[in-house]
């Protein structure tokens, strides 16, 4: 059965602001050293419409020349492995795209199994929510292949359009069986197999073999991506630090997950300067 509604999280206590590189250089020490980092509203700032999300040159730049000096790169988001290559504009770095159930490493794609019986389950739920999509205007249907979004950020009165497309979903048959994800005005359908950007975190640092890794993220999904950086901190298997990227959007828990946070897409890019001129 689907779950309808929020997470539940721990109550928020909130991380300090990142004004200085300082705290972070035990962890820009180790090698390798990766970044891994959300997308929408922590790379790219957040847009009206989804499709006209871009990273911004400057900070495509500097992720490139960390790549060039040996940092792994690895970009998890939960758009489709096309678009968010798309909007980033990196070929050559590493992707975990639908929330970890795609892959793109060594140059190929690596796709979670039995995900055949949720692409067609994602169209039957598009087309269950299609009237409304027709009654609502600003509301915006993206198929991502196995999973759904609902975007409801351009509707006249957005809190009303989240409770009519919650309450249409509770009817639709085929949404029932997805886990259903709220994040910042959407609201998305996904596979419940048990891949995650926590999953999908865990199992980057494997495969890249980190020692190191600075974690960005700004929204509700990215909770699962901080929690398996600190486990894997506690386990000692990994120097991590986690960092919010905040906004007047972003939900208070997003911020209680990590060590530190930054105001803004802006302040990413200060980040990635200063680790840029932090490495050898």
């Amino acid at each position: 059965m689907g779950s309808f509604g929020p997470r539940v999280l721990d109550s928020p206590s909130m991380a300090e602001p990142l004004t200085s590189i300082e705290p972070l250089l035990p962890v820009i020490e180790q090698r390798p050293l990766g970044i891994m980092a959300d997308i929408d509203g922590t790379l790219a700032p957040t847009v009206p419409r989804p499709e006209d999300a871009r990273v911004p040159d400057g900070t495509r730049r500097l992720l490139s020349a960390l790549a060039g000096k040996g940092v792994r790169v690895a970009l998890i988001s939960g758009r489709s492995l096309e678009a968010a290559r798309g909007i980033a504009g990196l070929p050559d770095v590493v992707y975990a795209a639908g929330h970890g159930l795609t892959l793109w490493i060594d140059g190929r794609a690596e796709v979670a199994p039995g995900l055949e019986e949720y692409e067609s389950l994602a169209r039957e739920a598009e087309r269950d929510l299609e009237p409304l999509a027709g009654e609502v205007p600003g509301l915006q249907l993206e198929n991502k292949g196995p999973l759904l979004a609902i975007h409801y950020r351009r509707t006249a009165e957005p809190e009303a359009a989240r409770k009519a497309l919650l309450a249409r979903l509770e009817r639709s048959p085929a949404a029932g069986r997805f886990w259903l994800q709220e994040g910042r005005f959407l609201i998305e359908l996904r596979p419940p197999i048990g891949v995650d950007k926590g999953t999908a975190a865990v199992a980057l640092t494997e495969r890249l073999g980190l020692k190191g890794a600075i974690v960005l993220g700004d929204d509700i999904t990215d909770i699962d991506m901080f929690r398996a950086a600190a486990r894997l901190r506690e386990e000692g298997r990994l120097a991590a630090a986690t960092i919010a990227v905040a906004s007047n959007e972003a939900a208070p828990a997003v911020a209680a997950a990590t060590d530190y946070r930054l105001a803004g897409t802006a302040e990413v890019e200060w980040l990635l300067a200063e680790v840029l001129r932090a490495l050898p």
